[in-house]
């Protein structure tokens, strides 16, 4: 609701609708400047949906587009080129072109500057932290609604996304380190002897 003050010298509009927007930027623009800043961290990593845990574990990130996912049974790996995974179990690797727009491949830089840039962007705070709120301004984004939770280094700590199922997907970020020169091997992988390699490319 926007609230009109006025001095009796003048009259001055102050929007909340306004100031809101300017905090949003702000925050925007602090989150993005530290990423911007960051060559290569790695963080513990958790998803949920609908309350429910499914993947635990560590996450690796360089500069551009290189991670590296290591779960229980399952490993994610790329170069910003080519996708490597890896299923333990079934001892199977599945090796693929990298897909900017994959859904699947969590990518960091797509939250904090492409997703944005396509939303309409507001920011709340809830229990004491500051959030901001993305709402896809066209069709074709895979969630209605995003939430980036934003601790006080300026580093994700947290993502709540509502799909177009409505169903409520949360991933979690903890100590984190940053800038420790990971090598490149880190992000390429090697299918180790004996298993399946399924090739797309």
């Amino acid at each position: 609701m926007k609230r009109i003050i006025f001095f009796l010298t003048g009259l001055l509009f102050i929007s909340s609708t306004s100031f809101s927007q300017n905090n949003s930027n702000m925050l925007l623009k602090s989150l993005q400047n530290k990423f911007n800043s960051i060559n290569d961290l790695s963080a513990d990593f958790k998803q949920s949906t609908n309350g429910r845990i499914n993947l635990v574990g560590k996450f690796f990130y360089k500069k551009e587009n290189d991670l590296r996912l290591e779960l229980r049974n399952l490993m994610i790996v790329s170069d910003g080129t080519t996708n490597w995974s890896y299923n333990k179990k079934e001892n199977k690797v599945i090796i693929s072109n990298y897909d900017p727009s994959d859904p699947s491949i969590i990518s960091l830089k797509r939250i904090i500057e492409d997703y944005p840039a396509k939303c309409e962007v507001s920011d709340e705070k809830e229990n004491g932290n500051n959030v901001l709120v993305l709402k896809p301004g066209k069709p074709g984004m895979n969630f209605k609604i995003a939430k980036i939770f934003i601790n006080s280094s300026d580093l994700v700590q947290k993502i709540i996304l509502t799909d177009q199922n409505d169903a409520l997907i949360q991933i979690e970020f903890s100590n984190y380190k940053l800038n420790q020169k990971l090598n490149n091997s880190t992000f390429t992988f090697i299918p180790p002897k004996g298993s399946k390699v399924i090739d797309l490319r």
